[in-house]
């Protein structure tokens, strides 16, 4: 099994590198984030720098997390729509080691996109000279929590949707969203009456059992809204940080669970 994993995975590597699409895909990001903050290192200031390097920090983690997302939609979409993977699963390789491979191969990418984004923002900090805040190392182990959650969200609906169903429903079934409904027909409701609010009740109750369902991207973000502005380490809470992670394995090992029986019960050869 162990053998079967580390096989694929150094394939699946392989198969990362040679994308074009996610090659132009992770090209564009990172040319965009370079041109939104290049005209902020004419900043002077220590101050400015922070902030500077607050920002950096941010667009580059993003990056991080849709080409993460990108990697799983690619990998899993383009295998089972070229039926390519009846070449695995011949061999024999068991669907559900094929999947979590695939995975952990986006988990292995990803975790080197973030440790190069904690270089280069430490590297920042000495070249300007500034303080150390280690409210950094904490944003990114955070955000790196989250891109579990998104590449765990986006494998589940590639092993039963197409590509373009995928993206469309990973940006609009967010738990955001559903929050901002929640409180839109709460709101509603209050002024409702007869036949009108027994619609927005049974919307509101509907909207409330999907939020349920979805998982939350970023669960504790108004307890962490601070040291995401200032990056000092004083405002991080560290055991907050145990739960996000530990809360962001489990839904990426729900999905991959769930991903991988739904894959068992696909033709795929």
């Amino acid at each position: 099994m162990r053998g079967q994993v580390l096989a694929n995975i150094g394939v699946n590597l392989k198969f990362f590198r040679r994308n074009r699409l996610l090659f132009v895909a992770g090209s564009l990001l990172l040319l965009i984030t370079s041109l939104s903050t290049l005209p902020s290192l004419f900043a002077l200031t220590s101050s400015q720098h922070l902030e500077l390097i607050t920002a950096i920090a941010n667009q580059l983690s993003f990056f991080a997390i849709v080409l993460g997302i990108g990697m799983v939609v690619t990998f899993v979409s383009h295998h089972l729509d070229k039926r390519s993977i009846k070449m695995v699963i011949t061999k024999p390789c068991p669907p559900d080691l094929w999947l979590l491979s695939g995975m952990l191969s986006a988990v292995l990418v990803t975790a080197v996109l973030y440790a190069s984004i904690l270089s280069i923002c430490s590297s920042l900090f000495l070249y300007w000279d500034i303080p150390y805040q280690s409210g950094l190392v904490y944003v990114l182990v955070n955000d790196f929590a989250q891109s579990f959650v998104w590449m765990g969200y986006a494998a589940l609906l590639s092993v039963v949707a197409r590509p373009v169903t995928t993206l469309l429903a990973l940006l609009l079934l967010q738990d955001s969203t559903f929050y901002w409904l929640k409180l839109l027909l709460a709101s509603a409701l209050k002024s409702a009456e007869g036949a009108y609010a027994t619609a927005v009740q049974t919307a509101k109750m509907t909207v409330d059992v999907v939020y349920l369902v979805l998982p939350i991207t970023n669960p504790f973000w108004e307890k962490n809204e601070t040291v995401y502005k200032s990056l000092r380490g004083t405002d991080a809470d560290w055991t907050l940080l145990l739960s996000t992670v530990a809360y962001a394995a489990g839904v990426w090992l729900f999905c991959y669970l769930l991903g991988s029986y739904l894959l068992r019960r696909r033709r795929l050869i």
